[in-house]
C-alpha cells in the first residue's frame, strides 16, 4: 500500500494528475492550494471540469475509486494516518461513518459553505445532516416515481394509479396478460414499498438510538399488500438487473410498469444493453402515495454524496472543490451528469434536457420533480451496514421464496445484531 501510494504520488508531481497520493503534502512551487478528489468512474468528467477551470488557481489531483470501496480506502488511510483525499464521493452512510469520532474523516462544512448553498439544496441535503450541522453535500436525487408503459396501457385500457392500493389493483389486472408490475428482488423493494411506506428499519430516536420495528404498522402494511401480487406473479422475486428477468421479460416489452428512482429511465429502461424499451412508449407518473396528509413519501434508490476531509491542508479550497461539483451550472447542463441533481438551481438546468428527450412519452421531469423534496427521512444514515445487509437477508429471502413478512423479520434482526456493534442503543417498538 506505501509503495502504491508513493508511485503514485511521483507520477503526480511529473504529470499534474494523480490517480492515487497524500493531499496533506506540500503546496505546489508558486503557494497555490492543491487538493485531491476521488470520485466514481460518472463523476470523473466533473472532476476533470473542475481541474481544467482551476487550472492557475488550484493544484486539482483527481483519482477514479468505486463507490462501494469508500470506506475502505479511507479507513487504510486512517490506519497508515496520511493519503487522505481532500474530497471524497460516497453516500450519506459512509459520512455517517466518516463524521464519528472514531473515524473522524469528515469535516464540518457548516462555516465553510455559505447558508445561500445549504438553502438552495431545500431538502435535498438532509441526509448530510447531523446533530445540526452539515457533513456533505448532495450530488443527485434519487428518488422514486412510477414509469409505466403507456402503449401497454391503452392496449389493456388500464388507468395510472396514484395510491398504493390502486398499484396494487391494477397489477392484479396484469394477472394472465403475460404483463409484469416489475421486479423487486434487490435494494428496490426497500425503496419503493418499505421506504416510502416509512417503515422504521434504521430511525434515529437519539444520536446514538436507533429503532428497529419491523411490527410497526407501517412495515407490516408493505407485505400484507404487496405479497399478494408476488403471489399471483405479476412482479417478480428476481432483481430487476437479473439477466434472466431481463431476457424473458424486460428485453420483451413485457413491463407494464414499475416503481423505480428518477434514473430508471436513463438507465434501466432505456439503454440497448438493458432492457432496450422502444421509444415513444415510457411515461413517469407520481410515486403511488400509501395515505394522505403527511402520508405521502417517496423511496430513493442511490444519491451520492461528497464528503470534505478533516485532513485537509486547504479546508477552504477543499469545500469549495465540493460546492462545485454539486452545484455548478456546468455540472447540470452536461451530457455526462448521470441524474437528477440535489442542488434546486442546477436541477432547473438539468431539467431543460430531460424534459425535452423525445424518448419519453411525457415529461418525465413533473414526477420527478414531485417527489423529489418528499423523500422519507424516518430512515437516517446511520454507521452500520443498513445497505450491505439487503442482500444476505431480505434480498436472500425474497428471491428464495420466502414470505416478505419473514423476509422482513429476518433482516430486522440482521441489523439488529449489527447496530450495538457501532455503538447504537436499538429500541424495537
Amino acid at each position: 500500500m506505501k509503495r502504491r501510494l508513493a508511485v503514485a504520488l511521483v507520477a503526480a508531481i511529473s504529470v499534474g494528475v494523480a490517480l492515487a497520493g497524500c493531499s496533506s503534502g506540500s503546496p505546489a512551487s508558486s503557494g497555490k492550494p492543491s487538493i485531491l478528489i476521488w470520485a466514481d468512474t460518472p463523476r470523473i468528467p466533473q472532476a476533470t471540469e473542475y481541474q481544467k477551470e482551476m487550472k492557475g488557481k488550484v493544484d486539482v489531483k483527481i483519482e477514479t475509486i468505486a463507490q462501494a470501496d469508500a470506506q475502505t480506502k479511507i479507513a487504510l488511510a486512517n490506519r497508515a494516518k496520511k493519503g487522505w483525499p481532500d474530497i471524497i464521493f460516497g453516500t450519506a452512510a459512509d459520512t455517517a461513518v466518516f463524521r464519528d469520532p472514531s473515524n473522524g474523516y469528515a469535516a464540518d462544512l457548516t462555516k465553510l459553505v455559505s447558508k445561500k448553498i445549504f438553502d438552495g439544496f431545500g431538502q435535498g441535503n438532509s441526509d448530510c445532516l447531523f446533530d445540526g450541522k452539515y457533513y456533505c453535500l448532495k450530488n443527485d436525487l434519487a428518488n422514486t416515481v412510477l414509469w409505466y408503459n403507456t402503449k401497454i396501457f391503452k392496449q389493456l385500457n388500464l388507468t395510472v394509479p396514484t395510491t398504493m392500493q390502486e398499484f396494487a389493483d391494477t397489477a392484479l389486472k396484469l394477472k394472465g396478460t403475460g404483463y409484469s408490475a416489475g421486479a423487486y428482488g434487490d435494494q428496490l423493494y426497500y425503496a419503493a414499498f418499505l421506504q416510502s411506506s416509512e417503515c422504521p428499519l434504521a430511525e434515529l430516536t437519539a444520536e446514538n438510538t436507533v429503532r428497529i420495528a419491523p411490527n410497526d404498522p407501517k412495515c407490516t402494511r408493505v407485505a400484507e399488500m404487496i405479497q399478494p401480487l408476488l403471489d399471483a406473479g405479476v412482479i417478480d422475486k428476481r432483481s430487476p438487473f437479473d439477466a434472466g428477468f431481463i431476457k424473458d421479460v424486460a428485453a420483451q416489452d413485457k413491463v407494464a410498469m414499475t416503481i423505480g428512482p428518477s434514473w430508471w429511465g436513463d438507465f434501466v429502461i432505456k439503454p440497448a444493453a438493458s432492457w432496450n424499451v422502444p421509444a415513444g412508449e415510457i411515461a413517469a407518473a407520481n410515486m403511488p402515495t400509501w395515505g394522505t396528509g403527511k402520508d405521502t413519501k417517496s423511496g430513493a434508490y442511490g444519491g451520492g454524496v461528497f464528503t470534505v476531509s478533516s485532513h485537509s491542508k486547504f479546508p477552504q479550497a477543499a469545500a469549495d472543490a465540493a460546492v462545485w461539483m454539486t452545484t455548478s451550472d456546468w455540472m447540470a447542463t452536461a451530457s455526462t451528469t448521470p441524474t437528477f441533481p440535489a442542488y434546486g438551481p442546477a436541477n432547473k438546468l438539468w431539467e431543460a434536457r430531460i424534459s425535452k428527450d423525445s424518448y419519453y412519452a411525457n415529461n418525465v421531469y413533473t414526477a420527478m420533480a414531485a417527489g423529489a423534496n418528499n423523500i422519507s427521512q424516518v430512515d437516517r444514515p446511520v454507521r452500520f451496514p443498513f445497505v450491505a445487509q439487503f442482500g444476505p437477508t431480505l434480498v436472500a429471502d425474497i428471491n428464495n421464496g420466502k414470505s416478505l413478512s419473514t423476509a422482513l423479520d429476518d433482516y430486522a434482526k440482521s441489523i439488529q445484531g449489527l447496530a450495538p456493534q457501532s455503538g447504537y442503543k436499538v429500541v424495537t417498538k
